[in-house]
């Protein structure tokens, strides 16, 4: 996710941290949370949107609808074709994240299987099929997943801890 730094200042990031605790709340609720205009935060989501920055959508648990395994795969790809392996494995639809790496694996990729069965299925002959460069893969099968968070708020407060002091972070606004 090559993308350009955003500017978030301490408004936007309340916004975000309000909307990743519960993404069903209403502007009005969460303006009334954070003391500031419905209109402030109406006009704030549209540009947050509209810049790529956020996407409101739904985080479900896979184990709880039925996914039966899931797996990170560290894959080795001929030189030259590291991001073509990577855009050919986006189009899957059991593909749940993409990365281009550094380290043991050129791509790395979360996915998700009915069974054993259907991960080996997918790392034997549907990925040499779609990726004839790969020249290998490491298959870390998931056991339990004891954190999966998208609470940018607790992000927000990570990255506070790094800074001396607000001065650092981007200015406050208020429209």
């Amino acid at each position: 996710m090559q993308t350009k730094k955003a500017v978030l200042d301490k408004v936007d990031r309340q916004i975000i941290a309000e909307l990743a605790r519960d993404g069903r709340r209403s502007y009005r609720e969460i303006a009334r949370s954070l003391e500031i205009s419905e209109g402030t935060v109406r006009t704030r989501m549209a540009r947050l949107q509209d810049d790529g920055l956020i996407r409101v959508t739904l985080v479900g648990n896979p184990l709880a609808m039925g996914v039966g395994v899931g797996a990170m795969i560290l894959l080795r790809v001929k030189p030259g074709y590291v991001r073509q392996t990577a855009n050919a494995l986006v189009a899957f639809p059991n593909v749940r994240f993409v990365s281009l790496s550094f380290g043991k694996g050129d791509v790395i990729i979360q996915t998700l299987h009915k069974d054993v069965a259907d991960l080996h299925h997918f790392v034997s002959e549907t990925i040499p099929e779609a990726a004839p460069e790969v020249v290998s893969t490491e298959t870390l099968q998931l056991a339990e997943v004891l954190k999966s968070s998208w609470t940018w708020g607790d992000w927000f407060e990570y990255l506070r801890g790094d800074v001396q002091d607000d001065d650092q972070l981007p200015p406050e606004t208020t429209g």
